[in-house]
């Protein structure tokens, strides 16, 4: 998975399209991009098989179906090795803190809604 999503990344950063630097961004597709991005990253860092993965792999979709649900007709996997392209690992840790937190207020939120129908 580690040497797919580098892969991935650097082949779609030969893409040619137009490079999207942060700065391009809408502000929600920025933040969101950001996070995609930094959990991209993070996924390069970790085991395959280790149980962050999974939450990894979630964070990135949900992250990716935020953006096209935005803009559906942009190439957002495109966008994102133009994106990891123009960022630092330094920056890209950075966004982690921020981005665990939505995840987990939206994680809490689920648990309260899956709790609510509790039929009790």
């Amino acid at each position: 998975m580690k040497t797919m999503m580098i892969a991935t990344a650097f082949a779609l950063s030969l893409a040619g399209a137009a490079p999207a630097a942060a700065q391009d961004l809408e502000p929600q597709n920025k933040a969101d991009m950001q996070c995609f991005a930094a959990l991209s990253w993070l996924g390069g860092q970790v085991a395959e098989d280790s149980p962050e993965m999974a939450g990894l792999t979630g964070g990135m979709m949900y992250y990716l179906g935020r953006l096209e649900g935005r803009s559906p007709n942009t190439d957002w996997l495109r966008q994102l090795g133009i994106y990891l392209d123009s960022v630092t690992e330094a920056e890209l840790g950075s966004d982690l803190e921020r981005c665990g937190n939505e995840l987990s207020v939206k994680g809490a939120a689920l648990v309260a809604w899956g709790d609510s129908l509790g039929g009790e």
